[in-house]
């Protein structure tokens, strides 16, 4: 589920929250990349010994206002999230009451209330966490990259462009993963259903299994069957490190390229100290 249309629609009034969370975000990454120019700055003319008190004054003026920038930007941020997630517990949570009552009391010769107030807090919770947390971080991730290249782009082009090009690798690693995902969780889920309902019938027919003396047999057949369900669970365990562990690899591989080429660069002369620390400084955040 990457952007669902019909949840939005449901929630109009989340958008706003949803972009003044990400424009949080985006000022805070703004206020970052000032104060890394600065450091770098700070640093070089350390290094070339041409530091002035009027210098130091200025660093530590820009240091001390980007982060409080940075600062009320995380609040604003989480302040934003909060109010989405409001918005959104609030209408669909009505729509869901609005939903039973249109139903009536029919709805109980299938499904108990409890079960269905269960699933409905349950996708409340997950939909607070989508328009919350994930729409804005989704639309943060595309657009901090972009900006970024951009800032970098003046600096060196060619770790600019080798940063830029590795971002895209992270959600086609993804994507390889989730194709992988979908036929390993569909077994689980297969296996886990099928030892839930052996489960309860074994139990509901326990006193039957006694008088018949099959309860060992049953008692064997259910050991295989979670055993069964072991192996799947430790797979899709396996599964869940291994897209962890090939994300993290293009992550830290894309800021290890970006740091590479700027030290070759600025060896050549492509960029100067203050140039080469800004591209080594900002290189995880692309990812």
């Amino acid at each position: 589920m990457m952007i669902d249309k019909r949840l939005i629609g449901m929630v109009p009034e989340s958008k706003k929250y949803v972009a003044g969370n990400v424009l949080m975000q985006w000022i805070s990454l703004a206020a970052n990349v000032v104060l890394m120019m600065s450091i770098t700055r700070f640093f070089a003319s350390l290094y070339a010994k041409n530091m002035t008190g009027k210098d130091f004054a200025v660093f530590s003026v820009i240091a001390i206002m980007a982060v409080a920038v940075r600062f009320f930007c995380a609040i604003g941020a989480s302040r934003m999230g909060f109010l989405s997630s409001k918005k959104v517990k609030k209408t669909l949570r009505e729509a869901i009451y609005t939903k039973l009552l249109k139903l009536g009391a029919a709805y109980k010769e299938q499904i108990k209330t409890s079960e269905i107030v269960q699933v409905a807090v349950e996708g409340v919770d997950q939909l607070e966490t989508y328009f919350g947390a994930y729409l804005p971080q989704f639309f943060y991730a595309m657009l901090a990259p972009l900006t970024l290249f951009l800032v970098l782009l003046r600096v060196n082009i060619p770790s600019a462009v080798v940063l830029f090009v590795c971002v895209p690798l992270i959600p086609a690693a993804i994507a390889a993963v989730q194709t992988w995902a979908k036929k390993l969780l569909s077994k689980y889920w297969g296996q886990y259903t099928a030892l839930g309902d052996t489960f309860l019938e074994n139990l509901q027919g326990l006193t039957t299994l006694k008088i018949y003396q099959a309860d060992a047999f049953k008692n064997k057949e259910m050991n295989e069957e979670s055993e069964k369900f072991r192996k799947i669970t430790m797979k899709v365990l396996t599964m869940q490190l291994n897209s962890i562990t090939i994300m993290d690899i293009i992550a830290y591989g894309g800021a290890a390229l970006g740091v590479f080429f700027s030290v070759t660069q600025y060896q050549k002369g492509g960029v100067d100290l203050a140039g080469a620390l800004l591209v080594i400084l900002l290189s995880a955040d692309f990812f």
